[in-house]
């Protein structure tokens, strides 16, 4: 039932409010902020994770959108990516159990009604934090396939020789481009990191091992009182939109799924219908635990 305190979360709006936080997973320091709704306590959260190449500003547009209408959104730096610490590498899963732990104790949120969710990679890593933490609600938006040692079935290649650069740590935008993106869209890709100020630190051996080993799906149908949500677009470049039928198929009710004719990888997190839904499902879901 929804506690009559809370109706304006779902028709109305708070204030909201911000602070830059630190937190530690093992050596490696993250940089986060969060954000949340002005005037309530006990209030539901949600740990929202960033895509490869870009920074927790990519997700703070959607973050502020959940926080107007009462939940407590946590987004930070995956390890080497802007302000944190260390590179990207195998563990980046540890990343955003150090997230929901931090945001689980923090005052004022009510650590029973939390939610993993996350773009492109975040949404991979998210999933795979799932299976740690058994979250009440879990949002995959653009997810990367279950490619089970098979890296030809993304859309992208990769070239074989970065599987293989052990102990090398490249960083980006500085040291060329994204070795996926080919053509025009390798120049576009680097101005924009450069002009939006994104930087990521990475060992590729260690990074495509997370890919060679994740279990998706066999994860996503062991969630249990967890509602799921996938959401994808049929015009992604990046990852086929098949991974979210896939997901959602194997999936324990309740769930859903939303895809959408066109759009690309980065829609989800835009202004626009799709973004309107998914942020109005999260708190719909968290308030109706």
């Amino acid at each position: 039932m929804i506690d009559l305190v809370n109706l304006k979360s779902l028709f109305g709006s708070y204030r909201v409010k911000k602070r830059d936080v630190n937190f530690g997973n093992g050596s490696v320091e993250l940089k986060g902020r969060l954000l949340y709704p002005h005037g309530i306590r006990n209030v539901p959260g949600i740990v929202l994770c960033h895509g490869f190449g870009t920074s927790y500003r990519t997700v703070e547009a959607p973050a502020k959108i959940l926080a107007r209408k009462g939940i407590a959104v946590l987004i930070f730096d995956f390890r080497g990516h802007g302000r944190s610490d260390g590179i990207v590498d195998d563990n980046i899963v540890e990343d955003v159990l150090a997230a929901w732990n931090f945001l689980s104790a923090y005052p004022g949120i009510d650590n029973l009604r939390m939610a993993l969710a996350g773009h492109s990679m975040g949404a991979m890593a998210a999933i795979l934090a799932a299976h740690e933490v058994k979250p009440r609600a879990l949002i995959a938006l653009s997810c990367p396939p279950e490619i089970n040692g098979d890296l030809g079935k993304l859309r992208f290649e990769i070239p074989p020789e970065l599987t293989e650069m052990r102990g090398i740590i490249k960083e980006y935008p500085r040291d060329g481009y994204l070795p996926w993106v080919k053509g025009l869209g390798a120049l576009v890709s680097r101005l924009w990191m450069r002009l939006a100020g994104y930087r990521v630190r990475v060992e590729w051996s260690k990074f495509f091992s997370i890919f060679k080993s994740a279990r998706l799906t066999e994860i996503v149908h062991e969630l249990r009182d967890c509602a799921v949500l996938f959401v994808h677009c049929e015009g992604d470049a990046v990852s086929p939109a098949s991974t979210a039928v896939a997901l959602y198929e194997t999936a324990q009710c309740p769930k859903g799924i939303l895809v959408k004719h066109g759009g690309f990888h980065s829609t989800p997190l835009l202004m626009g219908s799709v973004r309107r839904d998914w942020t109005e499902w999260a708190v719909n879901t968290l308030y109706s635990l």
